[in-house]
């Protein structure tokens, strides 16, 4: 078989599945990427098991076939090479010739019949411990959803031990919208959007990596509306010729209402840049596993500060209408940053805070359906 397939086209294709190949895995055909040309197009898949993504680009030649080879030596070798076209031909045996303007490569493929079934809609099949499948449709504008996304995804728990926290979770929010909430049991990042006709039974927790790899087809999506089905323990996400799909994480998502404060004794709003910067500065100075800083308020003022005894300390204060009795509160400094880093630059962020122990509430006016809860440190 021979392919001939447009550089550029090629790598954009390799480059949309490079999330998903595993770098280190015991089974060699997870780090392949499966080729089918078909029409004069070629899909392009792969798969974790877990999460899976189909592209489609043109190819000037498509013999009829399929091949596997290595998907980020593939990839290095059409970034690094020179030339309007890539070429691919077969060898003798499970060999490959690839030829790219006056560069020429050798290498091997594995058995595209042993590829796995990438996770797919037509698999319906009922959970085990008799939870209810999950089914909905969520129809919602490509900007709307990426934004979702940016403003939960970095709350995600990165312990794999805590696998009913390493997703997102989706629900339908109070019969006129959609909901995620993601939380690592120390901050709690919460979106709304109003959404037309959406509805769920119960909700379902996403993947982060497959909800990272969705995010990156959004980027490419442009502008219009784009549908998320959620089926069974399957969601993906289809736009124009590139399709997401992932396998939901089974659990049960921890009841977070009862973590959000119902009020705060203060609010006390900041210039969203001045108070990212302060806490950058600060953060130098802050211990490097904890990175602890402390906010203090009195009459008019916060400062911002932070103290190392082996390395040095850092205050700075800023501007604020506060006019209650003095009182100061630690965070981790990592868990306010990745929250302001997802509110826009020239807005205002409004701390909600009660005392020194109890949890802080930020949001912003520039979001009036996001809510970040984050709990105190001893400093």
């Amino acid at each position: 078989m021979e392919l001939v397939i447009d550089r550029v086209s090629l790598l954009n294709g390799l480059g949309m599945v490079q999330g998903i190949v595993e770098r280190r895995n015991t089974v060699p055909i997870l780090g392949h990427v499966l080729l089918e040309p078909e029409d004069n197009r070629l899909r392009l898949s792969a798969t974790d098991l877990e999460v899976g993504i189909r592209t489609e680009i043109a190819c000037a030649k498509a013999e009829k076939g399929s091949l596997t080879l290595n998907a980020r030596k593939l990839f290095e070798v059409v970034r690094e090479a020179e030339g309007a076209d890539v070429s691919i031909k077969s060898l003798d045996g499970d060999w490959f010739e690839l030829r790219c303007g006056r560069a020429r490569f050798k290498m091997m493929g594995l058995d595209p019949r042993s590829f796995p079934a990438m996770p797919a809609q037509a698999s319906k099949q009922e959970p085990l411990g008799g939870r209810k499948p999950v089914k909905g449709e969520l129809a919602i504008p490509c900007d709307a959803l990426a934004t979702m996304i940016d403003r939960t995804i970095f709350a995600v728990s990165p312990d794999e031990a805590r696998y009913n926290l390493s997703g997102v979770y989706i629900e339908a929010a109070d019969g006129v919208g959609v909901r995620m909430v993601a939380t690592d049991g120390h901050r709690l990042a919460m979106v709304d959007r109003e959404v037309a006709s959406f509805a769920m039974q119960g909700g379902a927790i996403i993947p982060r990596k497959g909800l990272a790899e969705l995010r990156k087809l959004l980027d490419q999506a442009g502008e219009g509306e784009v549908t998320l089905s959620l089926d069974g323990q399957l969601a993906w996400l289809k736009r124009g010729t590139s399709e997401v799909s992932m396998r939901l994480v089974e659990g049960e998502f921890p009841d977070y209402r009862g973590v959000i404060p119902k009020e705060s004794r203060y609010q006390i709003a900041v210039g969203r840049d001045a108070l990212l910067s302060a806490i950058k500065r600060a953060m130098i100075f802050s211990n490097e596993r904890f990175h602890g800083v402390k906010l203090a308020f009195s009459a008019g003022s916060m400062t911002v500060s932070s103290n190392s005894p082996d390395v040095g300390e850092a205050s700075e204060t800023l501007d604020v209408e506060f006019g209650g009795a003095d009182f100061s509160i630690g965070f981790n400094a990592a868990y306010l940053q990745q929250a302001l880093n997802v509110i826009p630059g020239d807005a205002a962020a409004v701390l909600g805070l009660s005392d020194e122990v109890s949890p802080g509430v930020l949001t912003t006016p520039a979001d009036s359906r996001f809510t970040y809860v984050v709990m105190p440190m001893r400093l």
